[in-house]
């Protein structure tokens, strides 16, 4: 088997999120809780879910928003 051969049939490469479960991350914008309630930007949660291969997180925020909100990649960074 070829050198091209093998390259070509080899998995795909899968994408990894940014960041794994149980991250502690801030949110870099004011996002809208599952309740309604806005979690103001800077705020500081935990990474409780992954959708989408990463391109969506399931945040659990205890203070000074008590809820869980779902928030796109580009949103968060680490805190």
């Amino acid at each position: 088997m070829s050198f091209d051969t093998l390259y070509q049939s080899r998995d795909p490469v899968t994408p990894r999120p940014a960041f794994a479960e149980l991250s502690v991350i801030a949110v870099l914008r004011d996002v809208q809780a599952d309740d309604g309630v806005t979690v103001p930007a800077g705020t500081e949660g935990t990474i409780v879910g992954i959708w989408a291969g990463g391109e969506a997180h399931e945040v659990e925020f205890d203070e000074p928003v008590v809820g869980n909100a779902t928030v796109r990649a580009e949103a968060l960074r680490a805190a």
